[in-house]
């Protein structure tokens, strides 16, 4: 499955990556609290990829559910990150959906003894305005913890066509990979101490 790493450029101009990262030690739960937990303080999306990562917010209509004492059972939520890819500062909005939503079988979810989750959003960037790319990570269960395979699917809703000319490219592609797989690894070296020392 580590042959899942690569890019390539569609007819259109858009790019689908592949990243495919090992995460040792880490299991399901760890990934879901993870993604409840660090939007609410900047300092915890700066230690995941430190130099890249700058900060990150989320939307006052989501206030609620990161402000719960314990991890509330998923909800569909936004997130603004700022990060720097291929040395680039981007600011970001994701819409975190579910699987379904995002559109995954439900069948083949359930079917799937070897998945662990799914975390699927919509990106964006200046904060919603430019709808640009989907992406999606998806965790499978291995021996020594999980396997994830992420793709995205850069510039499929980016409707200016000049536009998606001008800042797609091989660079733009690779950098998105190689950003991926860095945050991912990092994630795996600190995300086990952290749950045991703050997972709820």
């Amino acid at each position: 499955m580590l042959k899942e790493t690569g890019y390539g450029k569609s007819d259109d101009g858009s790019y689908l990556v592949s990243v495919a990262t090992p995460m040792p030690g880490v299991t399901a739960d760890m990934i879901n609290w993870w993604f409840w937990w660090h939007p609410q303080a900047k300092e915890r999306y700066r230690m995941w990829f430190p130099g890249a990562h700058i900060s990150v917010s989320y939307s006052r209509k989501d206030k609620e559910y990161f402000s719960s004492p314990t991890r509330p059972d998923f909800k569909p939520n936004t997130q603004f990150p700022v990060e720097k890819i291929a040395g680039i500062p981007l600011f970001l909005a994701i819409n975190f959906v579910t699987p379904e939503e995002f559109g995954f079988a439900s069948d083949d979810i359930e079917q799937n003894t070897s998945l662990a989750c799914i975390v699927a959003g919509h990106g964006s960037a200046f904060r919603g305005l430019i709808p640009h790319t989907d992406m999606a990570h998806v965790f499978f269960k291995a021996d020594d913890g999980l396997l994830l395979v992420s793709r995205f699917w850069l510039g499929m809703t980016l409707e200016n066509q000049f536009v998606r000319k001008i800042i797609l490219n091989d660079r733009t592609a690779r950098g998105m990979a190689e950003h991926c797989y860095a945050e991912y690894s990092n994630l795996a070296t600190i995300l086990p101490d952290l749950y045991d020392k703050y997972g709820s």
